[in-house]
């Protein structure tokens, strides 16, 4: 169910029986040339439907801003400050509260955004001791990342490339502009400096951070998806 698509009387009438709600989250940043900016939030979306639909669980409306600092050196990038981030989750989560929620399974789209979140989790919850929130994030999921690797071989650090690229091709292909993919590796060098928009901007010029994205397709995308799912099931299932 869709917390969007049901009037507050009905919702009063899920939490008689159910305190649990999944809120997805992700960005509006650049994913390549070839990727739509939304990818983020459209793939938290997209498990969070799924994981909905199979465990009739409620599904909050997504957010669609994150704390995307490091890419907005490209156009169309809309990014919130860390502080503001954590401030609007809190909202959401005291909000959440006030009616009867109670377990909120976020899932997060954008690795960016994990800061923001932890801290505004750990207000929320020193203020309402019986609030539990978890943080489901697809992509650092051994089981998932092996699905892309044994496919088509492993890499360091992601963004924009073959794991994304698949899930959208799955989910959203009509956001996907392969003919813009530039077929080249764009590998990742670790480092324990802090990028600024410029450097990233140096470093990665098209955006893309990882392998070639030229071979991910929808079969992929689907196998990852539903480890996803799958796994995400488990969290709420178990709770």
């Amino acid at each position: 169910m869709q917390l969007a698509e049901i009037s507050w009387e009905q919702c009063a009438e899920y939490l008689a029986h159910d305190d649990r709600i999944i809120l997805p989250i992700g960005a509006t940043e650049q994913h390549g040339r070839h990727l739509g900016l939304g990818a983020d939030f459209l793939i938290a979306q997209e498990i969070a439907q799924r994981i909905g639909e199979q465990t009739r669980l409620l599904v909050a409306p997504t957010l669609n801003y994150g704390m995307s600092h490091l890419h907005l050196e490209f156009a169309g990038t809309v990014s919130l400050s860390p502080p503001t981030l954590s401030a609007v989750l809190q909202d959401i989560f005291q909000s959440l509260y006030r009616h009867g929620f109670r377990r909120v399974l976020v899932v997060n789209g954008h690795g960016g955004n994990q800061p923001a979140l932890q801290s505004a989790s750990a207000i929320v919850q020193n203020q309402f001791p019986d609030l539990r929130v978890k943080s489901f994030q697809w992509w650092l999921e051994p089981e998932i990342t092996r699905i892309a690797d044994e496919q088509l071989g492993a890499q360091q650090g992601t963004h924009a490339s073959n794991h994304e690229t698949a899930l959208m091709h799955a989910i959203t292909p009509h956001a996907v502009h392969t003919a813009r993919i530039a077929k080249r590796d764009a590998p990742v060098q670790p480092s324990r400096e802090f990028d600024s928009p410029t450097r990233f901007r140096k470093k990665y010029p098209d955006g893309v951070m990882g392998l070639d994205p030229s071979r991910a397709d929808a079969a992929l995308g689907e196998k990852i998806l539903g480890k996803a799912v799958a796994l995400g099931i488990l969290e709420v299932e178990n709770w």
